[in-house]
């Protein structure tokens, strides 16, 4: 029978404010970004600036909304775990590598260009601030 693995909490790793505040950041705009095409679909489409079917915008602002929110949840419990830093960083790598490949096709400038810049940001910040293992904690706590 396998064991099951466990986050053994540790020494507090200095990181994990700014982890927080990095999920925080990102649950925030995924939420606000995720609802928008929901609320105001016509502004929505005038500052992404390309041709938007509702359908799919109004699909993936809704889940972009229950990600945010997740994010947010995994934030208020505490020191978020590895698992939620790991859905931020593929969300926003998801995000950015679409946007990045599909935008430079595009003739019209789009508003999308903000966003990817925003995707590469986080994922890049929630690489740095990923948790480390624990024997990795232990080590930085000998050396002190």
């Amino acid at each position: 029978m396998p064991r099951e693995r466990r986050f053994v909490a540790g020494p507090p790793d200095p990181r994990d404010r700014w982890r927080r505040r990095v999920l925080a950041a990102q649950g925030t705009y995924y939420l606000a970004i995720g609802l928008w095409p929901l609320v105001h679909f016509d502004s929505f489409a005038d500052v992404v600036a390309l041709q938007v079917i509702p359908f799919q915008a109004q699909a993936l602002g809704a889940v972009l909304a229950v990600v945010g929110g997740t994010l947010l949840e995994a934030v208020r419990r505490g020191p978020p775990a590895p698992y939620p830093t790991a859905l931020g960083i593929g969300v926003a790598g998801a995000i950015a590598l679409v946007s990045l490949l599909w935008l430079p096709r595009q003739p019209a400038p789009s508003g999308l260009w903000f966003d990817a810049a925003i995707e590469v940001a986080i994922g890049f910040a929630l690489v740095v601030l990923y948790p480390r293992s624990q024997s990795d904690r232990s080590a930085v706590q000998r050396k002190r």
